[in-house]
């Protein structure tokens, strides 16, 4: 059954406490949303998180995107159409991966209730939430902010730490030291260093107390990360420099370069899935990743890679909703309790769709 409805908008929900990493500092959610409905009143929710400094992409230009495809969207009436839609498109979504994405999940929603399947289902796979943890995630705060997130991460029982680095390399030894007490260290370079001299000698210091790094020069300079690799005994994590399945095919093919999974930057769940199953048949570790400032929507859809990814993954940082954000779009909302250990509600987990309902924050968002 095609659309009857389809509404598209952004909420800028205000963060509990600004994040800041090498690249940006936020203090509001930065996304693009749709909302689409059938002439049933099935319904569908997306989203997707534009970053300048990884796809290009804005919430105005994500905007646009959707909208000049407004028409072609409403059409589509099964995943099959939707796959044919991407497949003649391909160019397009490659440079408006967060903005396909949002439509993506939204249809991929609306069908999967179609046809009463939870999201896992109806793509082929089962959901396996029982033991996905949440790693704790170390901005580039003053001081207090620091140490306060150390203590209440290891009160709620979380020792596996991803740090953003500043620059700063003392400070960024002592931090990373800190957490390296009590559980396994990556660091986040977002890009920092122009050098390959400056990128080496800051992490020979760093090295003793993290076993990878991500993104530690520009993006895709492949040849100065197997340097990197060679002089410090860091894993590269690759974030920016993985936005498409076909990096996968440029990146070395060593065991210690690991990429982050973000389904937004990847253009959706259908293109997320087909680059991972290519990652593990190189035999790669996986970390799937979030954007900072993603809702429950898309924590549910990481969820789906993150059970498909199975023993190779080796991280996730997603789930962390209501604990950045002061409200969340959809219900209920998911999370992480004691250990980092991620959940959804009983009843939602093996719901049709993605298992969420629009909350009025959304509603009132989207037009």
């Amino acid at each position: 059954m095609t659309l009857s409805i389809l509404k598209v908008g952004s909420a800028p929900i205000p963060f509990r406490t600004a994040f800041g990493h090498a690249s940006a500092t936020r203090g509001t959610a930065e996304n693009i949303l749709v909302y689409v409905e059938d002439a049933n009143g099935v319904f569908g929710l997306g989203e997707g998180c534009p970053r300048s400094y990884v796809t290009g992409e804005s919430v105005e230009t994500a905007g646009r995107f959707l909208e000049r495809y407004r028409g072609e969207f409403l059409a589509l009436s099964n995943v099959g159409e939707l796959r044919t839609w991407l497949g003649l498109h391909t160019p397009e979504v490659d440079e408006n991966p967060s903005a396909f994405c949002a439509i993506e999940l939204a249809l991929l929603d609306l069908f999967s209730r179609q046809a009463r399947l939870s999201i896992d289902r109806f793509l082929g796979m089962e959901p396996q939430f029982s033991h996905l943890t949440a790693s704790a995630v170390y901005g580039t705060g003053a001081g207090l902010k620091f140490h306060a997130q150390r203590l209440l991460f290891r009160l709620n029982g979380m020792h596996n730490a991803k740090l953003k680095l500043s620059g700063d390399v003392r400070r960024d030894t002592q931090r990373a030291a800190q957490l390296a007490k009590h559980g396994r260290v990556r660091l986040d370079a977002n890009n920092y260093w122009q050098k390959y001299d400056d990128a080496v000698n800051a992490l020979r210091r760093l090295s003793p107390y993290a076993w990878a790094v991500e993104e530690p020069v520009q993006p895709r300079d492949w040849s100065v990360m197997a340097q990197i690799v060679e002089q410090t005994g860091l894993a590269i994590i690759a974030d920016e420099s993985f936005t498409q399945a076909r990096d996968l095919e440029t990146m070395p093919k060593e065991e210690n370069f690991i990429p982050n999974f973000r389904v937004s930057k990847l253009g959706g769940l259908i293109r997320s899935i087909a680059a991972l199953e290519l990652a593990l048949r190189q035999g790669r570790k996986i970390i799937v990743g979030a954007q900072v400032g993603e809702t429950s929507i898309l924590a549910r859809a990481g969820m789906v890679l993150a059970a498909a990814a199975g023993r190779h993954l080796v991280g996730y940082e997603g789930a962390y909703g209501v604990r950045l954000l002061k409200w969340d779009l959809g219900a209920p909302t998911i999370g992480f309790g004691f250990n980092g250990m991620v959940g959804m509600n009983t009843a939602a987990i093996g719901a049709p769709g993605l298992g969420l309902n629009p909350t009025n924050a959304l509603m009132e968002a989207v037009r």
